[in-house]
């Protein structure tokens, strides 16, 4: 009889650990508890539909899978959003519930033809200029019955570049491509940086941080591509600078050290709105000067200047010197916090400075601390001066000037403009020409100190080049007769084709609303030529907001950009320039519905805005 009362009792002992146990199995919290620790539950999802769920010990990783899907489907990577524009790293520990969607598409051959396009101081990219220059070295190899494609090549720190199909840069594969930021060790190797039609990470530059000789591979999925249409700027037209990859991606591994390392040396240039035009200009009146990496340079800056500094490399290699836009700027996240005080702009991520005061401005850029010191002069004007043609065009000689002053003497065209134009001149192909200035009112001849304005500061045009390499006057292509300016703050000479009638150029309106900032040469977008034949009209209605600026061309021309005309040309006379004064920025923006008509005044640059009562 106890036999059998110790039997049912153990029985019911172990019966009753048998249910202790399975309830703490239907319990997560009790089982967490029992394995000693915490647990989170990894979700898959294709679409709204559950693949599998896995719980994962915080801390650890989940285990590798690979979904299959049918219909032909290619599964491409984990991401961490339904959108899946950003990829889920399931090789990191797990310190969270997490959910994450899975990838899949139909292989599609992708037919394009990738090259790797930006600038710096390795060779690859000091030869592309920023896509300028495209050849067969820049061009990505493409795997045989893959979308994979690949190119080796050499980088330097500071090196900038994306992946795309042309010098439009349609296509752009950047930063928010890569796999990866660091190699095995831990060390950065690429960072990003905003470019231009910059709409998020995937367009931005990818910066190198690590020198080295790198192979990248560039993955793409055509079926995934889509337009972000929402971009600034996005047109029918120019639709591919806004083509996305959801699924693409860029792998690359760094081979080891540059194997080319040719001499580079940098130079800094001062770049702005109105002292450039925002033009690079490569001469003795924007360069900073050198020494033992500290560059300076002083020039005076009138109140409200928008500018920054842009790079140009000079490289050397047996003997032969060539050079190439940088890819280095300087701007005012460079700023010392003293020299704050003296320019507006200053943020973290860097942007354009601005000058709160006319004056003559000292900047002191440090490249190795990367740290821009700034003083100003407020007193210290430009010295009024006279300028010559001089050169042997119209079958002259050099010096002619200096016989007949009054006959190539440059005349201001308004009070105060400092603009100076000589017209009518007949240039002869293979003859040269350049600009002498002396101080106001001091005599024109050799004895006297002059400066010389040659090719360097000529506003770019076809139908004229350096005489040579070593020679920089500037030398005629196309014969003719031409109209020849020189703006003496901004130290630009420009040269247009002249004509009897008053309507010497084309002005093209170019905004966001209103073109995507092309001027596409549709006769919608010029401005007409005034009765009186002293200004530029064009009228243009506000429904929302606007914002635009204005290319002016020689006419005819639909060469380059043409020269910008922004809100530094803003006049006084119209009644509703406040309206179309946003108070910072290159460009026009009006936010105030209505119609309004523009004037741009021919004598003195400026642009007016006058609301037109309907």
């Amino acid at each position: 009889m106890k036999k059998t009362l110790i039997a049912i009792l153990a029985t019911c002992t172990a019966l009753a650990s048998v249910a202790a146990l399975a309830a703490c199995k239907d319990d997560p919290e009790k089982e967490n508890e029992r394995e000693e620790g915490t647990y989170y539950t990894v979700t898959y999802m294709d679409g709204t539909a559950v693949l599998k769920t896995e719980r994962v010990k915080q801390g650890e990783k989940p285990a590798v899978y690979i979904p299959e899907k049918e219909g032909g489907y290619e599964f491409v990577d984990w991401f961490a959003t339904p959108s899946k524009n950003h990829r889920y790293d399931l090789s990191a520990a797990v310190t969270q519930d997490v959910t994450v969607y899975a990838g899949f598409t139909l292989y599609k051959e992708d037919t394009r033809t990738f090259y790797i396009l930006g600038s710096g101081t390795s060779e690859l990219l000091f030869s592309s200029n920023w896509g300028k220059v495209i050849t067969d070295d820049h061009k990505l190899t493409k795997a045989a019955g893959k979308n994979e494609y690949t190119i080796t090549c050499d980088l330097k720190k500071g090196d900038q570049f994306q992946f795309a199909l042309d010098s439009d840069w349609s296509n752009k594969r950047g930063f928010g491509y890569l796999a990866a930021l660091q190699d095995p060790s831990g060390k950065t190797a690429f960072s990003g940086q905003g470019s231009v039609y910059d709409d998020s990470s995937k367009g931005s530059n990818i910066v190198c941080e690590y020198a080295g000789n790198y192979t990248f591979t560039l993955k793409t999925y055509p079926n995934e591509d889509y337009y972000n249409t929402a971009g600034e700027g996005y047109t029918e037209e120019r639709k591919e600078i806004y083509n996305l990859g959801t699924y693409d991606s860029i792998e690359w591994v760094r081979n080891g050290d540059v194997v080319n390392n040719a001499v580079t040396v940098t130079d800094f240039y001062i770049k702005g709105a109105t002292i450039t035009g925002w033009k690079d200009m490569f001469n003795g009146a924007t360069k900073m000067v050198g020494s033992g990496g500290v560059y300076t340079l002083s020039v005076y800056l009138k109140e409200g200047e928008e500018f920054m500094f842009t790079s140009q490399v000079t490289k050397i290699e047996d003997g032969e010197t060539s050079v190439s836009v940088g890819s280095e700027y300087i701007k005012s996240n460079n700023l010392t916090e003293a020299s704050r005080a003296l320019v507006d702009g200053y943020t973290e991520a860097g942007a354009n400075m601005k000058a709160k005061k006319s004056g003559t401005y000292t900047f002191v850029y440090d490249s190795t601390a990367k740290t821009l010191t700034v003083t100003c002069d407020e007193t210290a004007k430009p010295a009024a001066c006279d300028y010559y043609l001089d050169g042997n065009f119209n079958g002259g000689n050099y010096g002619d000037f200096i016989q007949t002053p009054d006959k190539f003497k440059l005349t201001e065209t308004a009070s105060g403009s400092g603009v100076y134009k000589i017209e009518n001149v007949k240039l002869t192909a293979g003859s040269e020409l350049l600009l002498r200035a002396y101080a106001e009112g001091e005599t024109a001849d050799w004895n006297h100190t002059h400066t010389d304005y040659q090719y360097a500061y000529l506003a770019a045009n076809e139908a004229f080049e350096a005489a040579s390499a070593t020679n920089n006057n500037i030398k005629v292509k196309t014969e003719g007769n031409y109209d020849i300016s020189f703006d003496s703050y901004s130290k630009i000479i420009t040269i247009s084709t002249h004509t009897d009638s008053a309507d010497k150029f084309d002005l093209w309106i170019k905004g966001d609303s209103i073109n995507g900032w092309d001027a596409k040469f549709d006769p919608q977008y010029r401005m007409t030529l005034s009765a009186d034949g002293k200004s530029y009209e064009y009228t243009v209605t506000v429904e929302n907001s606007l914002e635009f600026g204005i290319a002016k061309y020689d006419k005819g021309s639909q060469e380059g950009y043409g020269d910008y005309i922004g809100l530094s040309a803003l006049g006084t006379a119209g009644d509703a320039n406040d309206e179309f004064n946003p108070g910072s920025g290159s460009n026009f923006k009006c936010t105030t519905a209505g119609t309004y008509k523009i004037v741009y005044n021919i004598e003195s640059g400026k642009v007016d805005f006058y609301a037109v009562n309907e």
